[in-house]
């Protein structure tokens, strides 16, 4: 039985604790509905790693700041690596989930329209994503605990 799920797509990674593993305490789901004519049904909320480049918009003033997705991330795709390289030594059973949705393949980081419509554009992810930028070693120590309750 899988504690982890995980799925990569590119530069884009997603892990998401399983409802029934050793993580179930801090599993969570999202009703989503992942395609117009499909009724919602539950979804694991997951970490989102990405390597996506920063400071690639700029506002009225010619000051750099980032895509909104940047909000959603969990962080880097190494950070992701490192994460399950961490879960796997603490004796996590992580499977490869080929079906588990991984966003923003199309996400378009030079355009201040598509950030302003992430919630819209990109609803699935807005609402999937396991938000905040912990540190890897804080989401461990999380994990840890959890795994102690």
């Amino acid at each position: 039985m899988a504690d982890v799920y995980t799925n990569s797509i590119g530069s884009v990674m997603v892990v998401a604790p399983t409802t029934n593993g050793q993580l179930q305490a801090i599993a969570e789901t999202r009703n989503v509905a992942f395609g117009e004519e499909i009724e919602k049904k539950p979804a694991l909320m997951r970490w989102v790693f990405a390597d996506f480049a920063t400071g690639t918009l700029t506002d009225e003033w010619g000051n750099r700041y980032d895509h909104q997705v940047h909000s959603l991330l969990s962080g880097t795709l190494s950070e992701g690596r490192e994460l399950l390289e961490a879960l796997a030594e603490m004796g996590c059973v992580i499977e490869e989930a080929a079906e588990l949705f991984v966003p923003f393949q199309k996400m378009d980081l030079r355009s201040e329209t598509s950030s302003d419509a992430l919630r819209t554009e990109h609803a699935r992810a807005f609402a999937l994503a396991r938000r905040g930028r912990k540190s890897i070693a804080a989401i461990v120590t999380d994990i840890r605990d959890a795994k102690m309750l």
